[in-house]
């Protein structure tokens, strides 16, 4: 069976901006953040779990690694 499609939003955007993906329902999907350089920063990743990180739950984004987009970790209070 073919595996779907990854949606997401891109790793580059609109310098010190937030995007937002929803579906066709309208709900949230993600929320991505980027820097005065318009390079992601933070994904906030809604409707599944990754080994345990929570629903919702947060990928940082180092781009001095690769991939730049890193492990899922739990969300902290206030982000």
């Amino acid at each position: 069976m073919a595996k779907k499609p990854r949606i997401s939003l891109p790793a580059f955007g609109t310098p010190n901006s937030t995007e937002t993906l929803r579906d066709a329902g309208g709900n949230l999907i993600q929320t991505r953040h980027y820097n005065n350089r318009g390079k992601a920063t933070k994904n906030i990743d809604y409707g599944h779990d990754h080994s345990g990180a929570g629903d919702p739950h947060v990928h940082d984004w180092d781009w001095s690694k690769k991939p730049p987009r890193q492990p899922p970790r739990p969300m902290e209070e206030g982000e």
